[in-house]
């Protein structure tokens, strides 16, 4: 697991006013909380905080200096616990929440799936549905997967994969229940033969008897109305 430095400037309660304008300047404000301690509002740098998502992704482990005016620089062993982000710029990070944590003490976080390999049920002509993305686990902070890889290949259609089918390597305990489906490749939807309208039938048929008409007489069907 990816573990990081990064540096947070305490701050007093704002107003909605001047979050905003923390935000206009790339700054983002966070919370610090958890363990019993205080918690202290602080505020990170923007570009700092897109870059250590980058590297380390959501689950990284954070040592946290917090810097605050008049007083000595503390250090926190952090995670991420909520991001927010913009609804229309996902890149634009409206707020952070940190949790301390203790790295002899289990905790519980998600893990990405990265599926695997192309199906044998879509090679013949079934469809994918990767049903979930994460699955959660308890362990303990320096253990924390950065994801589990999934090897779906084999799957056929009407084939299907669930929790309970991971590796836990280690001490690692699964907290989403095993029955729960990542994966699956169901039949392809079948197509419905369309019926012609009753005006099309009806049609067809006045079509087909002016034909056998048209042959009798020994006329092509196109030249059998009478001339002027």
């Amino acid at each position: 697991m990816e573990r990081m430095e990064m540096e947070v400037q305490t701050r007093p309660p704002l107003t909605r006013g001047q979050l905003n304008q923390l935000r206009r300047e790339d700054k983002v404000p966070a919370v610090l909380y958890g363990r019993g301690d205080d918690n202290f509002p602080v505020v990170v740098d923007g570009r700092t905080l897109r870059q250590v998502l980058t590297t380390g992704g959501g689950n990284v482990l954070l040592d946290l200096k917090v810097k605050s005016k008049g007083k000595k620089t503390r250090q926190e062993t952090v995670m991420f616990r909520d991001i927010q982000r913009d609804i229309l710029y996902q890149d634009r990070i409206l707020h952070v929440d940190f949790i301390r944590i203790s790295m002899t003490d289990k905790i519980e976080v998600p893990v990405y799936l990265n599926f695997v390999g192309e199906p044998t049920g879509v090679e013949e002509g079934g469809v994918l549905s990767l049903v979930s993305r994460e699955v959660e686990v308890k362990c303990l902070p320096g253990d924390i997967p950065e994801q589990f890889d999934i090897d779906i290949s084999a799957l056929e259609i009407g084939d299907s994969i669930t929790a309970e089918s991971l590796v836990m390597e280690g001490d690692i305990e699964l907290i989403t229940p095993p029955d729960t489906v990542l994966a699956q490749v169901q039949a392809p939807m079948a197509e419905e033969e369309l019926e012609p309208a009753a005006g099309e039938e009806e049609l067809e048929e006045g079509e087909e008897a002016a034909e056998e008409a048209a042959e009798e007489e020994g006329t092509p069907a196109e030249d059998t109305e009478e001339e002027s």
